[in-house]
C-alpha cells in the first residue's frame, strides 16, 4: 500500500493522462486512487472504522463539505461538469484520505511516499529549468514574444498550475530541510532538490506564488528559530532575488499589468454573485455562467482567484464554512501537545503547518484545490497531519 502511495504521489501530473471509461471522462490520476481506495477499503476491519471515528468532528466538516457539494451539483447550470468536479476534486480526494488513514499505521511509514513525491518534484522543476532554455513542449503563448516575460510550465499546461504545485512543495520539505529531518541520509540531495524547484518556481513569475512562499517559511522561520535568526538572511535573500531584472520588473508591475486586472475582475464579478444568492453561490462549475451572465467580455475562466470566492461560489456558504473548520480542526491537531510520543515528529507538524498556509496564502490570489493533483494532495497532507 506504501508503494502504491509513493505511486500517486509522484504521478500527480497524470492527471492530465485524460480518457474515458463507458463514457465517463476521468484521468489516469483518479484511475490510481480509486484503486488505491478499492484496496484499503478490501482491508478494512474494525480498527479501520475505530481509527475513522477518531477523526472526532473532522468527519463532520468533511461530511457537510461533501454534502454542499452535491447540493452544488444540483443546483449547477452545467450539471456535466459538475459531476465531473464532484467525482474529481471531491469525492475521489476524500475517499484517499480515508484510505490513507485506514492503511498507514504510523508517520514513519511516509518516508518512502514523501521521498517519491520529493523526487518527482524534483525532475518536474529540472525539466521545467531546461525548458526556460529550450522551449521544449513550452506553449506558444508563454515563450515571452515583445514585451512579455518567458514563462516555464514543465509539464504542466499554463505556469501557475507548476507555480500552485511547487508553492506548498517547497514550503513543506524547505521546513524539512531546516528542521534536520533525514528524508535521506544526504542532507544535500534534499538541498539540490529545493534549488531546482525554486529556480523552477522563479521562472513560472507567479507573483502569487512567490509571496506566499516568502511569506510562509518566514512566518515559520520567525517561530521556528526567531527573529533575529531569520529577518537579516530573509532581507539578504530577497535583496538576492530583486536583483533579478525580469524577477524586479514582474514585482514592480504591482497589480497594474492585464492579469492582475482580469482577476481584479473576475473577484468582482463573483462577490456581486455572493450578493445576489450568498446561501447558494452559482452552484459547481457555475462560475463560467456567472461570467457570461455578467456579460463579461474578456478570458472566461473557470473560478475568480481566490480562495474564499471560490469555495463559497461552487459550493455555497455551508461548503465554505465546512472548508474553514477542516483547515481550522488541522490547524489545532498541528498544535495538540497532548498527542503520544512519537506519534507528531515535530518536523513533520511544522511541514504540515506550513504547507497549509501557503495554500492559504497563495489562495488569496489564486485556485489553491479546484485542480485534480492539488486537491489529492492536500487531503494526503491532511492524512499526514491526523496519523
Amino acid at each position: 500500500m506504501i508503494q502504491l502511495l509513493a505511486g500517486i504521489l509522484a504521478l500527480l501530473p497524470t492527471y492530465l493522462v485524460r480518457f474515458q471509461i463507458l463514457g465517463i471522462p476521468t484521468t489516469f490520476l483518479e484511475i490510481l486512487t480509486v484503486i488505491f481506495v478499492l484496496v484499503a477499503a478490501s482491508r478494512a476491519n474494525q480498527e479501520s472504522i475505530k481509527k475513522i471515528k477518531n477523526l472526532g468532528w473532522l468527519n463532520t466538516a468533511i461530511f457537510i463539505f461533501v454534502l454542499s457539494s452535491i447540493v452544488s451539483t444540483i443546483i449547477s447550470p452545467d450539471k456535466t461538469r459538475a459531476l465531473g468536479q464532484l467525482k474529481a476534486l471531491v469525492l475521489e480526494p476524500i475517499l484517499f484520505f480515508y484510505a490513507i488513514i485506514i492503511s498507514v499505521k504510523s508517520k514513519e511509514q511516509f518516508y518512502t511516499a514523501l521521498r517519491w513525491l520529493f523526487v518527482s518534484a524534483s525532475l518536474i522543476s529540472l525539466f521545467g529549468l531546461l525548458q526556460s532554455v529550450s522551449s521544449i513542449n513550452l506553449p506558444l503563448r508563454f515563450w515571452g514574444a515583445g514585451t512579455e516575460i518567458r514563462r516555464i510550465t514543465s509539464i504542466f499546461e499554463y505556469p501557475n498550475a507548476l507555480a500552485l504545485y511547487l508553492g506548498p512543495l517547497i514550503g513543506f520539505f524547505a521546513t524539512l530541510a531546516l528542521s534536520k529531518y533525514q528524508l535521506f541520509k544526504n542532507r544535500w540531495v534534499i538541498w539540490a532538490g529545493l534549488v531546482l524547484m525554486i529556480g523552477a518556481l522563479l521562472l513560472t513569475f507567479s507573483r502569487g506564488a512567490w509571496l506566499a512562499v516568502t511569506l510562509g517559511l518566514l512566518l515559520m522561520s520567525i517561530s521556528h528559530f526567531g527573529a533575529k535568526k531569520t529577518i537579516l538572511p530573509a532581507m539578504f535573500i530577497i535583496l538576492i532575488a530583486l536583483a533579478l531584472p525580469t524577477v524586479r520588473q514582474r514585482v514592480l508591475l504591482g497589480v497594474s499589468d492585464a492579469s492582475s486586472s482580469a482577476h481584479l475582475d473576475l473577484i468582482k464579478i463573483g462577490v456581486n454573485k455572493i450578493i445576489g444568492n450568498p446561501v447558494l453561490g452559482n452552484g459547481l462549475s457555475g462560475f463560467r455562467t456567472t461570467q457570461t451572465q455578467a456579460q463579461y467580455s474578456g478570458e472566461i475562466l473557470n473560478y475568480p482567484h481566490n480562495i474564499f470566492l471560490n469555495f463559497w461560489l461552487e459550493t455555497g456558504l455551508l461548503g465554505l464554512i465546512s472548508f474553514l473548520a477542516i483547515f481550522g480542526l488541522a490547524w489545532q491537531k498541528i498544535k495538540n501537545p497532548a498527542l503520544p510520543a512519537g506519534r507528531h515528529p515535530g518536523a513533520l507538524a511544522l511541514a504540515s503547518g506550513v504547507f497549509l498556509l501557503i495554500v492559504l496564502l497563495h489562495g488569496l490570489v489564486d485556485v489553491p484545490y479546484f485542480k485534480n493533483d492539488l486537491s489529492v494532495l492536500f487531503w494526503f497532507v491532511m492524512a499526514l497531519i491526523y496519523i
